[in-house]
């Protein structure tokens, strides 16, 4: 049985953001003062007194609004409230009731979903009367919330539950009974290069808004698919800049925050590039990132339907990129038009071996037989004792990692390189970054 869906609804700058936050116990969403600040639903599990629902926050709604931008926010508000088996309509207590308010009351009204009304920034019981000013609405027991010092947050969660179909109050399921995680994977790149239209591609829906302005994606948008049975969890992320232009880029920062940390928690990276430009260095800046956390990582060049040239310029892109991209530890590259669809196929593809990489161990006497033929090939020196490299483990997965038990000499950073590439070579780790420590081996008795 699915679990419920709870969308927060609302004008904007009522507040959303915040509560979102609130309610899911972590800062998923960007909080900023300006209105208009989340364009795309984020959606998060909510648990509350033993159960779970569902809960996604979507853009501040103004129907009508000829902006293309806010006229696609409208578009996944409303999917949003088709969907939705509760509605939480947020409003702005100090403000007052406002006639957009109304507007919004009458088109919730109009979906026959059922709806629970917060009236949000009451930070004391001394504001709750301002409750009253939202009567004319016709909601049945509003409630006061401050979302900033979660005040209420409490009875607030008691209502939602209280107000979910009955199928859905059960308990949180047994761990042991939940099925195989899925693969977390981060498109991640600059702004403006098609992320939002390969994530909608890839789940077969517009779940990201999509516009040719830069930096219309600043949260990371979370859904899953399915490919050859195997889920993958994919965030669209804002778009990396290398730097900020000025200190009062607050929404950038946070922005570039919430990519490194989609990053650093993903299994896999899609970077994504512009085929139509050459390799800037906000490019190669964004899989810096992804080899400083050791992420895998695949690097696509997208909107290939417009470059002329067909098969043979492609080929091009491919080995000029590679070109750029020599610092790295050989990232897979492949080409795809997001809009039109071709390239999926191989993206796919590369995604699955990467997968299937990412999660492989091996027998200790593979890993030490791979060790002794690099030893053999290429010994480690040094300056005051030579390094003697005795045996290894695989200490973890994805990506794989391993400990190199040695005499306690140094080991300088082009032999660890070296060894890193031997032993992606030797266990077949082409697309895999690896992490390899190196450990005194223990005294004997």
């Amino acid at each position: 049985m699915r679990m419920p869906l709870v969308v927060i609804v609302g004008a904007p700058n009522v507040g959303k953001s915040r509560l979102f936050n609130r309610l899911t116990g972590g800062h998923r969403s960007i909080v900023h003062d300006h209105s208009g600040v989340t364009r795309d639903g984020i959606l998060a599990i909510c648990e509350w007194t033993g159960h779970r629902f569902n809960l996604v926050y979507t853009g501040g709604l103004i129907p009508g609004s000829p902006d293309r931008l806010t006229a696609g926010v409208e578009r996944q508000v409303r999917r949003g409230i088709r969907d939705a088996d509760l509605l939480l309509f947020v409003v702005d207590g100090r403000a007052g009731l406002t006639p957009l308010d109304e507007r919004l009351a009458s088109l919730f009204r109009k979906s026959s979903r059922p709806l629970l009304l917060a009236v949000n920034k009451l930070d004391s019981p001394g504001q709750d009367g301002h409750v009253a000013d939202f009567f004319p609405l016709g909601f049945q027991d509003p409630l006061p919330i401050s979302a900033e010092e979660g005040r209420g947050v409490g009875t607030l969660l008691d209502a939602i539950q209280q107000r979910l179909p009955s199928e859905f109050a059960r308990q949180l399921p047994d761990p042991w009974m939940d099925p195989i995680p899925a693969v977390s994977l981060a498109i991640v790149g600059r702004p403006n290069v098609g992320k939002s239209t390969l994530f909608n591609l890839l789940l077969g829906d517009e779940r990201s808004l999509v516009s040719a302005v830069p930096g219309t994606t600043r949260d990371p948008v979370d859904a899953e698919f399915t490919h050859r049975g195997r889920r993958y969890r994919i965030v669209d992320t804002a778009g990396l800049r290398r730097k900020l232009r000025s200190r009062g880029e607050e929404v950038e920062a946070q922005s570039a925050a919430r990519t490194l940390a989609a990053l650093k928690l993903c299994d896999l990276a899609i970077v994504l590039m512009d085929a139509t430009e050459p390799v800037t260095h906000q490019d190669l800046a964004v899989v810096g990132a992804c080899q400083k956390v050791r992420r895998p990582s695949v690097v696509v060049l997208n909107k290939t339907d417009l470059v002329a040239g067909g098969a043979a310029r492609r080929r091009t892109l491919l080995l000029e990129a590679r070109d750029r991209l020599q610092f790295a530890e050989a990232p897979p590259l492949v080409t795809l038009s997001a809009l039109q669809g071709a390239g999926v196929k191989e993206l796919l593809d590369r995604l699955e071996r990467m997968a299937e990489e990412t999660t492989r161990r091996f027998p200790t006497r593979v890993l030490n037989r791979a060790l002794s033929e690099a030893v053999r090939q290429r010994s480690p020196s040094g300056k005051d004792k030579i390094p003697r490299l005795y045996y290894i483990t695989q200490t973890g997965g994805s990506p794989p990692s391993f400990v190199v038990f040695t005499n306690g000499a140094a080991i300088d950073s082009t032999y660890r390189r070296y060894l890193a590439r031997r032993l992606r070579n030797a266990l077949g780790l082409a697309s895999t970054p690896v992490s390899l420590r190196f450990r005194a081996r223990p005294s004997r008795p």
